[in-house]
């Protein structure tokens, strides 16, 4: 039953997922990240392979790159690095997941002169303290009215049983929303969820920009 309630969670992160998405100021930013990652633009290329990764890194007359691919999927996964070869202080850091198939960007950050450029970045950081995890999301900077921000999570055991699974609203503080979640006293937990806020965007459609979160806390 338990295994059926996480399947049923999942479902319902790839009916929210296959919403139309908005990008805000940064509406583009999936293309130009794709298109500055993009291997074919790299002469200068290498790879180094592992068991399941193989380790890119690049450079161009404007980029300097470097992440990881999957073996098993050809995809690019985890964490990679742009920088910006006339400008050392300007970096960007973009996060790819694999979901149905597809490159995801899931988070993005952007510095400008080494510090985090929170107006047009989109990211969270999980801090536990000794009853709590505080969820802080970030995203970028927008005219358009938000309609709501909401956390949907699961909080399951090393086994994969669900402990808690719950649906947070938080109020926007600029672009900044801060989560508190009260966790089970255990040895260790995984908590894994889907950031969602919701726009309204000119046209009066919605928007949807989201963050797919997974930590394993421990004591």
């Amino acid at each position: 039953m338990k295994r059926n309630k996480i399947v049923l969670f999942f479902l319902f992160l790839s009916i929210l997922s296959c919403k139309k998405e908005y990008d805000k100021n940064f509406s583009s930013s999936k293309i130009i990240f794709n298109d500055i990652t993009n291997l074919d633009q790299y002469d200068n290329l290498r790879k180094v392979e592992a068991d399941t990764l193989i380790k890119i890194a690049g450079s161009n007359n404007k980029f300097m790159i470097d992440g990881y691919i999957s073996k098993k999927l050809n995809k690019k996964t985890g964490w990679w690095n742009i920088q910006d070869v006339n400008k050392e202080s300007n970096k960007i850091k973009i996060q790819y997941l694999n979901f149905e198939n597809t490159e995801k960007v899931n988070q993005f950050i952007f510095y400008k002169n080494n510090d985090i450029d929170s107006t047009r970045s989109k990211f969270y950081v999980a801090n536990k303290s000794k009853k709590n995890v505080s969820y802080f999301f970030c995203t970028p900077k927008s005219k358009e009215t938000v309609l709501s921000a909401k956390f949907y999570y699961v909080i399951m055991d090393e086994n994969n049983n669900i402990l808690k699974e719950s649906k947070i609203e938080s109020e926007k503080n600029k672009n900044n929303y801060l989560f508190k979640l009260e966790i089970p006293m255990m040895k260790k937990i995984i908590i894994k969820g889907l950031f969602s806020e919701m726009l309204k965007v000119e046209d009066k459609s919605l928007g949807t920009n989201e963050i797919f979160t997974e930590d394993v806390i421990e004591p």
